[in-house]
């Protein structure tokens, strides 16, 4: 068999019972839960110093460290998976809410129609409010973060003091590698996530409104 031999199950689909506005919520708690953690992970001793150079630590905290440190990129990806997967469940409230005429395993952003077959002085609000966040620089950033965490653990870079006259190194800034091209460098990562969150928040507010 090749790929384009199968089909979606015709199962594997939403019923009009599951509410796709309290979907799209649910997604973007699910990034609040993980920013919460990534915030606990960044606190951690294992993020706070330099351990894997740390002569003093045994091997039993060497491995506890790395397992914390494994915690903090999975919460990282999924924050990005979880956000996005906002979105799009969006786009799946918009098709069903406004009739819009879309295969549901085939709503995507390209896909989304701007004329749809009821309310559309309505859905024409709406269309604007997602296709400015769809062009905007936050939620491009958010998808090539999303997109490259299905290759790999995001790339996260950190600055230690030189702890002048401390007995340890400790963290002074963590940020992620830019997703586009003139994307500002060096931006503290809590923050950035923050404002990915908050810009999610508003577009949710405003399109179910």
């Amino acid at each position: 068999m090749t790929e384009s031999s199968f089909r979606p199950s015709k199962q594997l689909r939403t019923v009009p019972a599951m509410a796709l506005d309290k979907l799209a919520h649910s997604a973007f708690i699910g990034a609040v839960y993980h920013l919460a953690r990534i915030r606990d992970f960044v606190a951690s001793p294992c993020l706070q110093t330099t351990w894997s150079e740390d002569t003093d630590l045994d091997e039993t905290t060497k491995r506890k460290c790395q397992t914390d440190l494994n915690q903090f990129h999975w919460h990282t990806r999924a924050f990005f998976w979880e956000l996005v997967a906002s979105f799009d469940t969006m786009l799946q409230w918009a098709n069903r809410r406004y009739g819009l005429g879309v295969c549901e395993h085939q709503v995507k952003w390209k896909r989304i129609p701007r004329k749809s077959s009821k309310d559309q002085a309505e859905w024409d609000v709406k269309y604007a409010l997602l296709e400015s966040a769809w062009n905007s620089e936050w939620f491009y950033e958010t998808r090539m973060y999303r997109n490259f965490s299905h290759r790999g653990f995001l790339l996260v870079q950190g600055e230690y003091d030189d702890h002048l006259g401390k007995s340890k190194p400790t963290l002074r800034l963590i940020w992620l590698i830019p997703a586009r091209e003139g994307q500002q460098e060096y931006v503290d990562l809590l923050q950035q996530l923050s404002q990915y969150l908050e810009h999610m928040r508003q577009l949710g507010e405003k399109v179910f409104a």
